[in-house]
């Protein structure tokens, strides 16, 4: 019963996170970011929903196997990622090189967002079960 309200919790920290980043383009995934990183650093890191949740459960059930490290080094990359774009966008570093303008504004298709509530309940799945 545990393992299907972990799974069930992580397909819905899953969606939260996927609702505040939805975009047409990966430039609008960098302004949402930026309304909260703007506000405060710690709030842009505690809308990483996903990533806490399954931080919590490494933490909670002592679990650090394959599935996991994964997932938090999937999403800590996203997150750096992402931190290093608004640097980038908003005058805080360096400028960003013209392939990568070209990046920003390529359309993202909407199932892209949900394909997180997806694969990372799966391998929460894996890794509390192996």
């Amino acid at each position: 019963m545990m393992l299907w309200i972990a799974v069930a919790l992580s397909v819905a920290a899953e969606l939260v996170e996927a609702a505040w980043q939805r975009a047409d383009t990966l430039r609008g995934v960098i302004e949402n970011g930026w309304k909260y990183y703007q506000r405060s650093v710690f709030l842009f890191l505690a809308m990483h929903t996903g990533y806490l949740y399954t931080l919590y459960l490494s933490l909670r059930y002592d679990v650090l196997n394959w599935p996991i490290v994964g997932i938090l080094a999937f999403k800590s990359l996203d997150i750096f990622f992402k931190i290093d774009l608004i640097g980038r966008l908003h005058g805080k570093g360096e400028a960003l090189p013209a392939d990568m303008a070209v990046m920003l504004d390529t359309p993202i298709p909407s199932w892209y967002f949900l394909a997180g509530a997806v694969t990372y309940p799966y391998f929460v799945y894996v890794a509390l079960t192996v």
